[in-house]
């Protein structure tokens, strides 16, 4: 008799209130030049964009190069786009042993002049991945802050 065992969904969540227009924010994440500007963890990372084809059911390839030459690629495919309010697409990385696709979903509101936006990565393997992913994710904003300044 073969046993399942089933993933835990841990997730993480974060807020930024940003000084842009949800169009702005919204084409940052959806514009290979833009993602190109700031899509990585640190300011010393390159960013290449090899694939991002922009409707439900298209797929995008990222890759983020350290100076030493180390490659970290995360890949996935669009879930949901809706034009400067929400933006949802899986995430997995190739060098993931574990096959794990999660899940990442961009909100963002309009408050007071500002746009909030609202980060959730759900459907991660374990609480070390959210971790890692929390501390990913938060010099991924300090970048898309500096970048839309």
């Amino acid at each position: 008799m073969e046993t399942l065992s089933a993933i835990e969904n841990y997730s993480l969540t974060m807020t930024r209130r940003l000084n842009a227009s949800k169009k702005s924010i919204y084409e940052a994440w959806t514009q290979k030049e833009a993602l190109i500007s700031w899509f990585a963890p640190n300011s010393e990372m390159n960013t290449i964009v090899h694939q991002l084809e922009l409707h439900v059911g298209g797929q995008y390839r990222i890759e983020m190069l350290e100076p030493d030459g180390t490659s970290h690629i995360t890949h996935g495919e669009y879930v949901e786009l809706k034009p400067y309010d929400q933006l949802v697409f899986t995430w997995k990385w190739e060098s993931d042993e574990q096959n794990v696709n999660s899940l990442v979903t961009i909100d963002l509101r309009e408050i007071d002049g500002k746009t909030e936006m609202t980060l959730t990565h759900e459907k991660l393997a374990s609480q070390e991945l959210s971790d890692l992913h929390s501390e990913g994710w938060t010099g991924c904003l300090s970048q898309l802050e500096n970048y839309i300044k």
